[in-house]
């Protein structure tokens, strides 16, 4: 499997809309990624539920972009819920993401750093700073790392330079433009896709299209 759902919002006060729809698809895909505005309008409790429906990589998103402790204490929260958090990489090592990254591997979860972002500001900075990303990267290790599918050229360097043992997951397929399987096709190891699932009248077919659309763009591409 090759696409993680991103949920950013729900649009009921309880999240059961989100429980509803992770029961169908959650076996479908690789992993669901929880954003920021969903976790600050619920409590744990829906965290708590869908742990109970989703077994495979829930991912939070919590974009971290501090000193160590603070990230340690934030993330300490979240630890009974989740497999894995997405941490900012332009903090650097040391006293931030070294101290991060110990305290996920004492407890068995999985570090994401962002290495660049799909909207159009992230050529800005982190795109002019890819070789010290990337080096950083290389120090850290972390499981995985995101980078846009809006700049499939980016994914081609991160992939040639780090190589194949660390995760490369790719947002911006689907509304921001990019075309499903295109990130795989340049080394991404996931799509993440998150309107084009969530705002359809029937998420469960729209995930049934995409994975589809994925295995033939991935087909078009080996051609």
């Amino acid at each position: 499997m090759t696409l993680v759902v991103a949920i950013d919002r729900s649009n009921t006060e309880d999240g059961k809309d989100i429980i509803s729809i992770l029961n169908n698809i959650c076996n479908m895909v690789a992993g669901v990624k929880l954003g920021m505005p969903l976790l600050l309008k619920h409590d744990l409790n829906l965290l708590s539920n869908i742990r109970k429906i989703c077994k495979n990589n829930l991912i939070i998103d919590l974009k971290l972009a501090d000193i160590g402790e603070v990230m340690v204490e934030t993330v300490e929260l979240f630890k009974n819920y989740a497999d894995a958090v997405i941490a900012h990489s332009f903090i650097g090592k040391n006293g931030a993401l070294d101290k991060l990254k110990n305290y996920l591997d004492e407890n068995n979860m999985k570090l994401i750093l962002v290495g660049s972002m799909s909207h159009k500001g992230s050529e800005e900075i982190y795109d002019k700073e890819i070789d010290n990303i990337i080096k950083l990267i290389k120090d850290i290790n972390p499981w995985g790392i995101v980078l846009p599918a809006t700049r499939p050229e980016i994914i081609k360097v991160f992939r040639r330079e780090l190589g194949n043992e660390i995760k490369i997951l790719s947002p911006g397929v689907g509304v921001q433009g990019a075309r499903p399987g295109s990130a795989l096709c340049y080394g991404a190891d996931y799509e993440i896709i998150g309107r084009s699932i969530m705002n359809s009248p029937d998420p469960k077919e729209a995930t049934k299209v995409l994975i589809y659309e994925q295995k033939r763009g991935m087909y078009e591409c080996k051609k």
